[in-house]
């Protein structure tokens, strides 16, 4: 199997995601899971800590692609 290398072109399109959604679901989930009290103050917190981690994930992706995503953007202003 071959490792992702997460570059526009290669592996990802410009219509993929740069930032993965979040669902109720999801934060469900992450509280049943990670936190021994289901409190308000424990939703916050695994709300923020799922938001670190995906922003986290999107700013790699960014400065990863940011000649392409800049390159792509000057397409037809010569």
């Amino acid at each position: 199997m071959m490792e992702s290398k997460y570059e526009l072109g290669v592996d990802l399109v410009p219509s993929d995601s740069l930032l993965d959604g979040l669902t109720f679901d999801d934060l469900i989930l992450a509280v049943h899971c990670n936190c021994r009290e289901v409190t308000r103050a424990a939703v916050h917190t695994e709300l923020s800590r799922i938001l670190a981690s995906r922003t986290q994930d999107m700013s790699y992706l960014l400065e990863k692609n940011m000649d392409a995503i800049m390159a792509a953007a000057m397409k037809g202003r010569e």
